[in-house]
């Protein structure tokens, strides 16, 4: 297979983002692709074959010959063999290295401007739907649930003349290993929890109503237990509100994680009351989450409702507190995988012996729609 061409995640995210015409051809099993894909991908239904050697198994498969193909699978392997056949159909092909392991950490960011001094970038991990927040005001800023490398945020930071001043968790994650420790420490920013978070090393306790003073904006602290007992949401005066995995623009968190049924429904309760506190908030409240429930398209905008329309577009918002409990335990959608090790490692803020990309993978499940 030397003749064939490999391409990396941020290359295929640049190309990918500039609008250069590539077919891109997803060869994995339908189940993984249904669980997170890259969106403007193609499908074939071959993986079997091409897992058994078969040199025949994309005969069937026909594309413009102009265009440069992309194959993937999950961790960049077999997706050359897919790529030695086609370019001997003579299609001009490249192997994503590394597979949707690596894509996972493909990323790309959207902005919002509040008012004249408060700036808002969304750090968007396309695969996943994980979302961070990068927020200034008058040169100080503050990051939001972490999920890539520190280099990341600091260089957005510089690039807009910033200094990250506050970083902060909304909650103690479950489906990825938060970055938010080792920022604090990259940055020399002061690293916030809410009081209650039961880690293993040292931060900055907020307690409920508390203020973050940056620049000439504030940030203050609302608990919103429910998906975790811990988890917060952060309101900006200026009206915007940062839910973490509490609510989302496309459903709400899922209240049993590491927990027995009653312990879920005790959770689903905590939910509930939470969302009530949040929909006491003015309705013009724009709601920036932690996650999609799905990939995010290469070209979607900010991730971002308005409250009352959300109240519209999520039915368990208008439930009552007996039928939203029933409603969550009965929808609940299947465990992360190595939620485990996930939420492990972010209660000890250790990584230094894991592979992430293997941890990592897959769709986040938080959400419930």
């Amino acid at each position: 297979m030397e003749s064939v061409k490999t391409i990396d995640a941020h290359t295929l995210n640049a190309w990918l983002s500039s609008g250069q015409p590539i077919s891109l051809l997803d060869i994995r099993p339908m189940k993984e692709r249904m669980e997170w894909r890259i969106p403007p991908s193609l499908h074939i239904d071959a993986y079997d074959q091409l897992k058994a050697g078969n040199d025949e198994s994309l005969q069937a498969l026909y594309l413009d010959k102009k265009t440069p193909v992309v194959t993937f699978c999950a961790g960049g392997k077999l997706s050359l063999f897919a790529a030695e056949i086609l370019t001997q159909r003579g299609y001009s092909v490249f192997s994503l290295e590394g597979g949707m392991k690596a894509w996972n950490y493909a990323w790309n960011t959207a902005e919002m401007q509040v008012g004249e001094n408060l700036s808002i970038i969304q750090v968007r991990r396309l695969a996943k739907g994980c979302l961070s927040y990068l927020i200034a005001s008058e040169g100080e800023a503050m990051v939001i649930d972490a999920n890539l490398d520190p280099e990341v945020y600091l260089q957005l930071a510089q690039e807009k003349g910033w200094k990250i001043r506050h970083v902060a968790d909304t909650h103690v994650h479950a489906d990825y290993v938060s970055r938010t420790k080792e920022l604090a420490l990259a940055s020399g920013a002061t690293h916030y929890m809410l009081e209650q978070a039961q880690v293993e090393y040292p931060f900055t306790p907020l307690k409920d109503g508390e203020g973050i003073e940056l620049g000439s904006s504030r940030v203050v602290v609302l608990h919103t237990p429910g998906h975790t007992d811990e988890s917060i949401s952060f309101w900006l005066e200026q009206g915007v509100l940062f839910t973490g995995d509490t609510l989302f623009t496309d459903g709400i968190g899922r209240p049993d994680l590491k927990a027995d049924e009653q312990k879920a429904r005790q959770k689903a309760k905590a939910l509930f009351m939470s969302l009530q506190k949040i929909l006491l908030l003015d309705p013009a409240t724009v709601i920036l989450p932690a996650h999609l429930a799905t990939s995010l398209g290469l070209h979607q905008g900010l991730v971002a409702e308005r409250l009352d329309n959300l109240v519209n577009k999520i039915p368990a918002l208008e439930l009552t507190i007996e039928e939203f409990v029933q409603t969550l335990l009965d929808k609940l959608p299947p465990t992360p995988p190595n939620y485990l090790a996930i939420s492990a490692i972010n209660r000890s803020g250790d990584h230094a012996n894991y592979n992430l990309a293997d941890l990592e993978a897959g769709a986040n499940r938080c959400a419930i729609q």
